[in-house]
């Protein structure tokens, strides 16, 4: 058998969808590649995936010879049981509605939609065959406008290809917003535990706050922010960070920095610095709009690396949120897929009947 080879990225999108896939069978197929790549031997893989050399030996000439998409591809969708292909789909309609909360609420409807009664685990089995799987709902500002979210998306655009115009002067753009991790509250989170077992996490009286006041490049990555422990953050403080960003970077000429509605950056001093400073241009972010400003992702995930476990004191939580802020080069492989400028627009057409209503 010729051994398997594979280039980093085509190691970086098999890891991807191997993590991604709830379907064993796909599991199992992509993890013999893998295992392969990295010089296991045949017998020492198929006895990892239970599987048999013939059946082993069947995936590697897929992959060999007709690539990663055929080996992915499963001809043999199971059996559908006791229903139709129409009442299927109206299984899946009534899915793609959101009404149902388990799946003991699936079999209690198709029982009582079409006589069709099945065991808890065969209902999971069915749902899995027909591509429906647990989620966690979406939440989204309803009041936010998806047009002028597409056309601030297009300013995006048009600000990035600027900035690689040949010719063009030295500019810098930068993703830029607050954040106000506070010691102590909001780390109620759920995990994993052993049957009857209370886990007690420790909590703060919510009066040590850290505000963050950070500005995020998408063109290289870089980082940069301004960290308060006493003070909020405010119009002087604001100005305090623009003069951060032109200390860092000297020799720009134009600084394009996408910013919210936050009170502070109207205040009387930040138009009058501003005034003096025309390298510097604030450019507004649509009004309930924080999916098209990329450092909030940048804040979700430090909230996940950092905030969801218990810090014995202030000092500790702020150690905690710079050992991750400090050094984003540690988490390269996370972020180079989240923080990226593709964006996810809500049209009006996905909005339920009621959202619509209060628009």
């Amino acid at each position: 058998m010729k051994p398997i080879v594979l280039n980093p990225n085509q190691r970086k999108e098999i890891e991807k969808r191997r993590q991604q896939t709830h379907d064993k069978r796909l599991y199992t197929r992509l993890s013999a590649v893998v295992w392969i790549a990295e010089g296991r031997s045949r017998t020492e893989v198929a006895t990892l995936l239970a599987i048999g050399l013939r059946q082993w030996a069947n995936w590697l000439r897929i992959f060999r010879n007709k690539g990663l998409e055929e080996l992915t591809t499963l001809h043999s969708r199971g059996d559908p049981g006791k229903m139709t292909p129409h009442q299927m789909q109206q299984l899946k309609d009534e899915v793609a509605k959101g009404r149902f909360r388990s799946s003991h609420q699936i079999r209690d409807w198709l029982e009582s939609t079409f006589g069709v009664t099945d065991s808890s685990a065969g209902v999971k089995d069915l749902l899995r065959r027909v591509g429906i799987s647990y989620h966690q709902v979406s939440g989204f500002l309803w009041k936010a406008d998806p047009e002028n979210q597409k056309k601030f998306v297009q300013k995006v655009r048009r600000h990035r290809r600027e900035t690689r115009r040949a010719g063009a002067p030295r500019t810098r753009r930068y993703d830029v917003d607050a954040c106000h991790p506070v010691w102590g509250v909001g780390l109620v989170y759920r995990c994993w535990l052993l049957l009857g077992q209370r886990l007690l996490v420790g909590m703060g009286s919510g009066r040590h706050r850290l505000n963050i006041l950070g500005a995020y490049c998408p063109d290289d990555h870089e980082y940069l922010d301004h960290r308060l422990t006493r003070d909020n953050i405010n119009g002087e403080q604001f100005v305090n960070f623009l003069r951060l960003l032109r200390a860092a970077h000297s020799e720009t000429e134009k600084f394009i920095l996408d910013v919210d509605g936050a009170k502070s950056y109207s205040k009387a001093i930040v138009p009058e610095w501003l005034s003096r400073h025309p390298e510097f241009r604030l450019v507004p972010i649509p009004a309930y709009s924080p999916n098209v400003n990329l450092i909030e992702r940048l804040w979700k995930f430090l909230r996940k690396a950092a905030l969801s476990q218990w810090h014995k004191t202030f000092e500790a939580m702020q150690d905690a949120v710079a050992a991750v802020l400090d050094h984003l080069e540690e988490h390269r492989g996370e972020l180079e897929t989240l923080m990226t400028e593709r964006f996810h627009i809500v049209e009006k057409h996905e909005i339920p009947v009621e959202y619509r209503d209060a628009v």
